[in-house]
């Protein structure tokens, strides 16, 4: 497996693979591509900005709309201005094949409210091309979020 360079992420998202909507050059890192912020839900209620106390769990969905081939597998990591002000993130891989945006689970175990607005950075992914095509993509073993928009709470198990 190799990870992709800021080369091939721009060169791929041209194409309409990797990041096929909201796209944007200043948030492709070296080994990655920054995450920002479309909407946020908090004890219930969405919204595009707000404050998430101390202690709280929230969830925030990717301006991103992503177009993996069945090749390109990706791993988020929560960015590190924020995990220097105690945001923990929860995160499985986001597989190969998938198309859609992402919802990311996070808690503020910090001691001060933390600011989240629109199109904020708050997380990184890092694409891993896989040494083989898939037998199986994955909208064949499951699918259960492809094609997501917004956040998305639940899929079929």
């Amino acid at each position: 497996m190799a990870t992709l360079s800021d080369r091939e992420i721009i060169s791929l998202s041209s194409k309409g693979q990797l990041i096929a909507e909201e796209f944007r050059n200043e948030s492709v890192t070296p080994n990655g591509y920054d995450l920002r912020a479309a909407v946020m839900r908090y004890d219930g209620n969405e919204m595009e900005s707000g404050s998430i106390p101390a202690g709280k769990h929230f969830l925030v969905a990717t301006l991103e709309y992503l177009m993996l081939p069945e090749d390109v597998m990706g791993q988020i990591w929560v960015r590190s201005s924020y995990a220097r002000r105690g945001v923990i993130g929860s995160f499985g891989a986001v597989d190969a094949g998938y198309h859609g945006t992402l919802t990311l689970s996070f808690f503020n175990s910090g001691n001060e409210e933390l600011q989240i607005n629109r199109g904020d950075r708050i997380a990184q992914i890092v694409f891993h091309r896989m040494e083989s095509i898939p037998e199986k993509s994955y909208s064949q073993r499951s699918g259960n979020y492809q094609g997501s928009r917004g956040i998305t709470i639940k899929g079929s198990n």
